[in-house]
């Protein structure tokens, strides 16, 4: 069984939820953490009526999530029979599901062999031959063994090797607890920088690019041309999860650099409003995911066409 952690997000999360509505055919389980503030019965009922295989838990946490989820799953499923699957998947952020949550794209339970975890670098062309110079350029240079390179909101972790560990060695790099300290203690102290700094330092491998797609530094800041950003769009829809950042999703169009009006996916997310019942929806968003969309398809025709006419498309 894979196991789908993601931490409960206002209005965003409901996309998480809708994209995996219909691929509940596979053998996966959802743990959904929902924070005090944003917990509300009638979502959480909601969860449990329309899922087969969820868990969710009430946190007292709403940031470094995906530090403090480990922390108390391992803790909280130590002594429990059956415990969990071998392969954790910690999907964080406002990411969706695009294709099948096992299907091809999620490495078997015998890929991991003795790696511990798989990271994903944050700067998509960071082993381009072109590309990953204009980080330097940027003054956003791309450094190979620092911790702040990786994603902490996309980590796929072998459980196998984790629930073996001890603690101190996963969430105290460096540092050990005291020895009368809590469950609590040890989530409240966890951070993402401390885990990845963990995590680099046994045995682990980076994922491919298309597992977690996402913005990326050079697209934001307009710095990669025409033709690459429609590739940009095209490879996204063909990536395993996908990940907008509050802030590109909820800016009007027009107030968005042009990598990005371009680069991002939109009607990805628009897509699944049909999903969400009409009661967990904010119709302000939604509309303007449908305006993206929409203004997003009519400029790509009118360059596609243009670009076939020249011959660079």
């Amino acid at each position: 069984m894979v196991e789908i952690i993601t931490q409960y997000k206002k209005d965003w999360t409901m996309f998480t939820l809708a994209s995996l509505l219909d691929k509940q055919d596979e053998d996966w389980r959802l743990h959904v953490y929902v924070d005090e503030a944003n917990w509300k019965d009638r979502e959480v009922r909601w969860m449990l009526d329309n899922f087969k295989q969820v868990r969710i838990y009430e946190s007292f946490w709403n940031t470094e999530d995906t530090a403090k989820q480990m922390c108390h799953l391992k803790n909280w499923w130590s002594d429990k029979t059956p415990g969990l699957g071998k392969r954790l998947v910690f999907a964080n952020g406002n990411r969706i599901f695009i294709g099948k949550v096992i299907g091809n794209n999620l490495p078997p339970e015998n890929f991991f062999k003795k790696n511990l975890s798989f990271l994903s670098w944050k700067k998509v062309f960071n082993e381009h031959p072109t590309y990953k110079k204009y980080y330097k350029i940027l003054k956003a240079p791309v450094q190979a063994n620092n911790p702040h390179e990786f994603d902490p909101e996309f980590v796929i972790i072998n459980y196998d090797i984790l629930k073996t560990m001890h603690d101190d060695d996963v969430f105290m790099w460096g540092n050990k607890y005291p020895n009368d300290v809590n469950i609590d203690t040890k989530i409240e102290t966890s951070s993402n920088l401390q885990l990845m700094k963990s995590l680099m330092t046994y045995s682990w491998n980076s994922m491919p690019t298309y597992m977690n797609g996402k913005n990326d530094f050079l697209i934001q800041h307009d710095a990669i041309g025409l033709k690459d950003l429609v590739n940009y769009n095209v490879m996204l829809r063909k990536s395993y999860t996908l990940n907008i950042q509050n802030k590109w999703l909820q800016e009007e169009y027009a107030n968005l650099p042009t990598g990005i009006q371009l680069a991002m996916p939109w009607d990805l997310y628009a897509s699944l409003i049909d999903k969400i019942p009409l009661q967990f929806r904010n119709h302000e968003l939604n509309e303007r995911l449908l305006i993206k969309s929409n203004k997003q398809k009519q400029v790509l025709e009118k360059i596609l066409k243009v670009g076939y006419r020249l011959g660079k498309i």
